[in-house]
């Protein structure tokens, strides 16, 4: 397996499609049905005008729905009826093209570790993922790729399992487990590479370790076994909410324990206010909240 049959492939068992969204191309045939509609609407209001000057029944079409629809019958071309229907059909594939548009903008943009994790598999032949590609889009030849980080801001993840994006998340999912990963490595587990290499971290985490197959048709054995080791994403989901909770559980817990020990007032308060900067730091470091729960959240 090959080619984009190979990259689909491992895109769908690893629940990372990552694909560029072409806002600019986008946008751009947006402004040409609004350059469209925009000549149509100026044609109408001049056809309307010229109509409303007539002597027949012509100059009652802005005004009579029967006469605008049935022009033919009473030997006219209709011309403004042709043009208010185009107009109709136009103004519909606009609004639909603005609704498709929206509801992709809004889509989650991969972090930059999935971008260049999911370049880096392109590329490197140990890590199983080299294609051959010769296209365009995906050969780098010509232009960039397209998980370029030219083109960070403009892709797309359409995957379940994105995560929160709270800093704490981002560490767990980053360094931490990287660290995890180092630790296992010193003790007695064959040292290989996060996905991907270098300074990236794993995007593609399962707590039992186990390694990706060069060849997806194949079991990762022998030669056929890439550097590229994932850990299962709900467990350490699991793990990264049991202890946000906890980090986030630890300052009004601690707070009353040090207040148990100290006396004076000064000390009191000012252990107070620390406490509660504490929890607030928390808060926004652990969860996602807004700044209205948060200040919510400290006043309760």
């Amino acid at each position: 397996m090959t080619g984009y049959s190979k990259l689909a492939c491992f895109m769908a068992e690893e629940n990372h499609p990552v694909l560029r969204k072409y806002q600019h191309v986008a946008v751009r045939d947006l402004l040409y049905l609004q350059a469209e509609i925009c000549h149509l609407e100026s044609r109408y209001a001049l056809i309307s005008k010229s109509n409303r000057g007539q002597k027949d029944k012509r100059q009652y079409y802005d005004r009579n729905w029967e006469l605008l629809a049935d022009p033919k019958e009473r030997g006219f071309e209709g011309e403004q009826k042709a043009v208010a229907m185009e107009l109709r059909f136009k103004i519909r594939e606009y609004y639909d093209a603005m609704l498709q548009y929206s509801r992709i903008a809004s889509l989650p943009r991969p972090k930059d570790t999935e971008r260049s994790a999911l370049l880096e598999w392109t590329r490197n032949p140990k890590m199983g993922g080299v294609c051959d590609f010769q296209g365009r889009d995906l050969s780098g030849f010509d232009q960039p790729s397209v998980y370029e980080a030219t083109y960070q801001k403009n892709l797309v993840i359409l995957a379940n399992n994105h995560g929160e994006g709270d800093l704490f998340t981002k560490f767990a999912n980053g360094p931490l487990l990287s660290a995890f990963h180092w630790i296992r490595a010193c003790f007695g587990v064959t040292r290989v590479y996060l996905f991907p290499q270098s300074n990236y971290h794993a995007w593609l985490i399962q707590l039992h370790l186990q390694a990706l197959p060069i060849d997806p048709e194949n079991p990762p054995v022998g030669d056929n076994k890439s550097i590229l080791h994932h850990y299962d994403h709900d467990k350490v989901e699991t793990v990264t909410n049991l202890l946000g909770t906890v980090l986030s559980s630890l300052a009004p817990l601690i707070s009353i324990v040090a207040l148990s020990f100290v006396t004076g007032s000064r000390a009191r308060l000012g252990l107070i206010c620390a406490f509660t900067l504490l929890f607030s730091l928390c808060l926004a470091t652990a969860t996602k909240a807004r700044r209205v729960e948060i200040f919510a959240a400290t006043a309760a």
